[in-house]
């Protein structure tokens, strides 16, 4: 997918002079699995929106366990640590599966949020989205038992149960890998029954 073609169909970048600006400023970036996109304690330099793959937010609680605190998989989303791009990053964002990502300079996307409403307009709906997704993450961790949140999982992230590592689903859902695998058996035995 070229550039144009990714901000117009996706991000629905729809003014010419405007696409042809922002396709100017930007570039395509690959990432391997692994990859580590963002540091925590780094400030970003880049904007970067996911055209494929799957990547997650992840931090270390105070055991130095490895804690998944969001997943990134929708083509347009905005694969960024926080929404203050000013600040050092709280998470690391690392790709989960070989990626595609467009990415801009954050002094330009700053500027074209200052002087294009279309894409201060853009920048509010992709907040208010991730904002929407971790209030339902902190909903689901905090009302919905082990099981209900994995139902939430397959509701909430069609497919991606069989495309990632079931130890980062486990980690988002706040619980162990084992606890996982036991649910996710018996389910399976009840589905079957």
């Amino acid at each position: 997918m070229f550039l144009s073609d990714f901000y117009r169909d996706t991000l629905h970048v729809t003014d010419p002079d405007l696409l042809e600006q922002v396709v100017g400023l930007s570039e395509i970036r690959l990432c391997r699995q692994g990859d580590i996109l963002i540091q925590q304690g780094e400030v970003p330099t880049y904007v970067f929106f996911l055209m494929h793959g799957t990547l997650r937010g992840v931090l270390l609680d105070i055991n130095g366990r490895d804690i998944t605190d969001c997943i990134v998989y929708h083509s347009g989303d905005a694969a960024m640590p926080d929404n203050d791009l000013t600040q050092p990053a709280s998470v690391t964002m690392e790709a989960l599966t070989d990626c595609t990502l467009a990415c801009i300079p954050v002094e330009e996307a700053f500027r074209l949020i200052r002087e294009q409403p279309a894409v201060a307009e853009l920048y509010q709906q992709l907040v208010l989205r991730a904002a929407g997704m971790h209030r339902a993450l902190k909903i689901a961790i905090c009302q919905y038992s082990a099981a209900q949140r994995y139902q939430w999982f397959l509701e909430t992230y069609p497919g991606l149960i069989h495309r990632i590592s079931h130890k980062y689903i486990a980690s988002l859902l706040n619980m162990t890998p084992v606890t996982f695998s036991k649910i996710r058996k018996s389910l399976k035995e009840s589905e079957s029954v």
